[in-house]
Order: C-alpha cells, then structure tokens, then sequence
C-alpha cells in the first residue's frame, strides 16, 4: 500500500505532538516543584533518549518541516490559504527560530561539552540570568502547542466522533498549556529563592557544569548556523514559487469555465480549488485543499484531458464516495488547458455538517426515498462483437453521461452493476422533492443518451437503449459493507421493486416505468401515460405503474 505525504505528514506531526505535550506536562509539574519536574524529566528523557526513540523524533522533525515546506511550494497562491491555515503555518514556521535559544544551548551543550541541564538551570537562566530567553521559551511552547493542535483539529474535524469530544479535548488542551505557563513561573519564583542565596548562586556553574564563555560562543555559532538554514530553505522554497510564476507565465494560460458563465483565468498548473479562490468563486473545501475530504469535487462539462491525470490518492478518495466517472477532486485536479466544470457540493457546507452526514450515513435508518435502476438493452450482444477495449470505451462514456444526468438532478449513484445503474434520490431532500429529482434524472439521460447515439454512430451497428424503473418507498439506507469496501446503499423492498420495473420496461417497449406511489409522490399529472397493474416477482399483490413510453415527454 503506497503511503502519501499527508500521511507522513501527519503521522511525524503525531510523534512532535505527543513529544511537546509531555514536555507541557513536565512543565505543569513545576507547580509542585522544581524537584518533582526533574524527577518526571528524568523517566521521560530516558525514555526518549534511547537511540530508536531520539532517531524516531529527529526524523520526525525534520520530515514534519521539510513536508511544510513541500506544502508552501505546492500552494499556487498563498493569499487562498483559510484563516486557520495561515495561523497554523506561521506559527509552524516561527517555532524554529523562536526555540532555538532555548534547543541548541541545551541539547548541545550537554552534548559537546557535558553540561548538565535540569529544570533548576534551565529555570535559572531564563528567570534570573536571560529574561529574554525565557519569554521566547515561553512563547515557543505555546506557539509549538498551537500548531499541534491546530493540526490534530484539522485532522480530527471529519471524524463523526469529533462533533461531541471537541469541547472537551479544547478544553483538556487549553488546562494543559494553563498548567505548563502557571507552572512555569512557579519554577522561575522558586529559581529566584535559590539564586538568592550566594553560597547556592556560588556553586552553580559547577554543579550543573555549565559551559566556559569560549564553549558558549561555539554554542552560539551553532545556533546562527541552524538559524541561517532555516532562513535559506525559506527562502529557497519562495524563490522556487517566483521561478515556477515566471515559468507558468511563460507557458500560457488556462480558462476554468463555471456555471453561469463564469470563467476565470488562471497560470497553467493551477489546481480548479485555486481557480475558484483566485476568481473569488465560492467552492466548498473542508480538509482545506488537502485531498481528504471530497467535499470540493467537482464534475467535468469539458476539457477532461486538459487536467493532470489524478494520483492513487485522489482516485482513493473518489472511490470511497463511489463518484462517477467525470468527476475529480478539485484541489488534486491542475488545469493545463481550458475545462469547463460544476462543483457538486454547497459551498456552505462545513466540518461539523460533513461529519453530521457521514455520522447519520454510518448509523442507518428507514428513510421513504425514490430508487431508479436503469439498464442497457442488448449490450451483451453488443459486446460480442467487439473487441475488450471498445467495450470498456463504450461503458465508461454511457456511465459518463447517465452520471452526470443523475447528479445533476440531484441524485446520487449507488453503484454500477455490470451495464445497469442504481440511483438513489431523496435522501436528504424526503420522498416528494426526490420523486421529481428522479423523473427529471430519468428525462435527461434519455436526452444524454440520444446525443451519445449521435457522437458514437460510426462505432455502434445500432443506437444504444434503456430502461429505467423507479419506485418510491421505506428503505433502510446507510454505510454498509466491510474494511475498505464500504458504502452508502439502500435495502429493501423498495429497491427490488425498482429492479422489477426496470425488467418489466422490456415487455411494455418502453423508456420508463413509474410505479403508482412514485407517481402520486412526484405531485405531478400522469394522466396522459397508460397506467396498468402487473404482478412484481417477489411482492404480494399487484403494483399499478404509469408506462412512460419516451421520458422526454415527461412535464
């Protein structure tokens, strides 16, 4: 299984957040005493000074930053980044250099030089000795703790759970940061008492063998040295974004083309989500761009090979809300010649109301929907004679079209059987508003398919036909199926009654057929399409369903 970056990015944010929030509690401690912090220091630091664990947090940290520096580079346009983005990277990238007065003299001091930190020096330096550094201490833990968990949130925001346990975690976070500041200047009160006593102040150096001045200076130009690196790969990283402006202006411009008319105008190699927030087009984007969520898909009208081809990532994502064919991620999605597309979801939506859904979708319940199954007539001896590749050519374009035609009447694909589609329709707009979505769905993939017939009738021996049957009732809905294989479906009577009338549209030589309650829920007048009643295999009694010769003629 091919791991992503946004993998590792979060998995070494994970060991660094854990890492800092041990290192708060070690502080919180201080509230008890300078001794109590240094007993716990001492079982946390030999833990996390054995070799695996010590290499473990260096790799960490250097992957972590040099992800975030990826992520700079990869962003288009840093004036897109959202309010909680931009804090969570500044304060990222400002630990390092306000931390560095603290890190280095530490670690390698102890390191070349043998010193011995505890909490009592470390207290003293930065209460009695150098109050700057310890206002910068101070401010890079809590900046560190931000940027954590600002992380972790964005992590944990799409998680159905998350809705109930953010308070508490906020809280449990925000105790913690209290605790460590609080035990801070109890540390620094309890290090000006000792300081105080000049027998004590006498031996200090010795006792926790602090470097000589010359040692000190070497001390210091490390840290420059590690200051001006960060400085440089920075600046690297910006210089390579102007390169990269000056090279996608050179090789010309993309039209992304939205409903309505609009279009924007963007640099060649810009993501569609970039496009929307350059031309200050609503589009919604939970994960914040990150490829997570799938809330800023989007369907392509035109120009589908004018995008880069999508990652295992993005295709991983589609799959797991079983999208149609046409349809991308639109952060994932770079636009290298003009496309035309139609995002699918509300801007409006959020983190809480995605998590609302997915959390309703994975507990289930009996909801009155509209199911439509539609199926091909003769493909099976169609394909026959055709060759494997002219097969999946020919599928893939009819899925194409009849998606499109489902979603954009508001339905959402269940799954493709073999050359049969199964769509789900009201689910969140109830049983009357669904009914009509399917009937609307039903008349625009017999335009589509017509229009397909047209562009493929120098590859077809006849024009390609459906059926299509659509039934209004209870079934049970929800996320259903097993590890990576699971899904939002129907079950129930509802759906196999859907199935039968698909079957049946054979013998009556028809587009569609509508059973009696879809019709009566619809609202609409079908009092100009025959209604008879026929025996449903697999259900008592007999079923009244409207024949719908040509669903074009539907209102």
């Amino acid at each position: 299984m091919k791991i992503s970056s946004h993998q590792v990015r979060l998995a070494s944010g994970l060991v660094l957040f854990v890492y800092v929030a041990l290192h708060l509690a070690n502080h919180a401690l201080m509230n008890v005493s300078l001794a109590a912090a240094e007993t716990y220091a001492f079982a946390m630091f030999a833990i996390v000074g054995l070799p695996p664990v010590r290499t473990l947090l260096y790799l960490a940290l250097a992957v972590h930053f040099g992800l975030a520096l990826w992520a700079i580079y990869r962003r288009r346009d840093l004036a897109t980044l959202s309010r909680g983005e931009s804090v969570q990277l500044v304060a990222g990238l400002l630990v390092v250099p306000i931390l560095m007065g603290h890190v280095v003299p530490v670690r390698f001091g102890a390191l070349l030089f043998g010193a011995l930190p505890t909490h009592t020096s470390v207290a003293v330096a930065t209460s009695q000795i150098d109050t700057t550094g310890g206002l910068l201490l101070v401010a890079g833990l809590l900046l560190v703790w931000l940027h954590g968990c600002t992380g972790v949130h964005y992590w944990l925001r799409l998680k159905p759970f998350y809705r109930h346990w953010q308070p508490w975690l906020l809280a449990a976070a925000a105790i913690l940061a209290a605790l460590a500041l609080a035990g801070y200047l109890a540390g620094s009160r309890e290090a000006e008492v000792l300081f105080a006593d000049p027998e004590w102040r006498a031996g200090f150096a010795g006792r926790h063998r602090l470097p000589s001045p010359e040692n000190f200076a070497t001390i210091e130009r490390i840290k420059d040295g590690v200051l001006a690196l960060w400085a440089l790969s920075i600046a690297f990283v910006f210089a390579a974004r102007r390169v990269r402006a000056w090279h996608a202006h050179r090789g010309g411009r993309a039209i992304v083309a939205y409903p309505g008319d609009t279009t924007v105008a963007v640099a060649r190699g810009t993501t569609l989500l970039e496009a929307s927030r350059q031309g200050r087009i609503a589009h919604a984007s939970v994960c914040g761009g990150r490829g997570r969520c799938s809330t800023c898909r989007v369907r392509i009208e035109r120009g589908a090979d004018n995008l880069s081809l999508p990652a295992e990532d993005e295709l991983a994502v589609l799959s797991r809300v079983a999208a149609p064919p046409g349809v991308r991620l639109a952060c994932q999605a770079r636009a290298i010649g003009d496309v035309a597309i139609v995002p699918l979801l509300p801007a409006s939506i959020g983190a809480a109301a995605l998590a609302q859904r997915r959390e309703r979708e994975s507990a289930g319940a009996e909801k009155t929907i509209a199911v439509m199954f539609a199926d091909l007539r003769g493909f099976t001896t169609l394909s026959e004679s055709k060759l494997p590749f002219d097969v999946v050519f020919l599928l893939n374009r009819y899925f194409a079209e009849m998606g499109a035609a489902i979603e954009a009447s508001g339905g959402r694909i269940d799954k493709f059987v073999g050359d049969g589609i199964v769509a789900l329709f009201g689910v969140e707009s109830g049983p009357a508003q669904g009914t009509r979505e399917a009937l609307a769905g039903a008349r625009a993939m017999i335009e589509r398919l017509a229009a397909l017939n047209a562009a493929l009738a120098h590859d077809l021996d006849a024009p390609l036909r459906i059926g299509i049957g659509i039934h209004t009732g209870p079934a049970i809905v929800g996320e259903m199926g097993y590890s990576q294989a699971r899904q939002f479906t129907a079950i129930g009577d509802t759906v196999n009654t859907a199935s039968r009338l698909e079957a049946l549209t054979k013998k009556y030589a028809a587009d569609l057929l509508v059973s009696s309650d879809a019709a009566l829920a619809s609202g609409l007048d079908f009092s100009g399409f025959p209604e008879e009643t026929t025996d449903i295999r697999g259900r008592q009694g007999v079923l009244a369903v409207r024949i719908v010769q040509d669903a074009t003629k539907l209102a």
